[in-house]
């Protein structure tokens, strides 16, 4: 099991952040992001069942879940 950071900005769009291996990695990522002025709504989410390799946020492409693809 991995952990998804994600944010939702001021017009509604949802963005993730990254993936993070343990649930206490995600919440200090949580915490510095949080420590800014400018508040958005962030949450964490139990994401998959099986390990996969988890990449930091850099490396990872854009992913808009609420975007059409076509």
């Amino acid at each position: 099991m991995y952990y998804s950071l994600w944010r939702q900005d001021d017009n509604g769009n949802r963005f993730l952040v990254g993936d993070f291996p343990d649930r206490s990695a995600a919440e200090a990522r949580l915490a510095e992001l949080t420590r800014s002025l400018h508040k958005q709504a962030y949450w964490i989410s139990e994401t998959g069942t099986e390990s996969r390799e988890v990449q930091p946020p850099h490396e990872r492409p854009p992913h808009y879940p609420d975007k059409d693809p076509s």
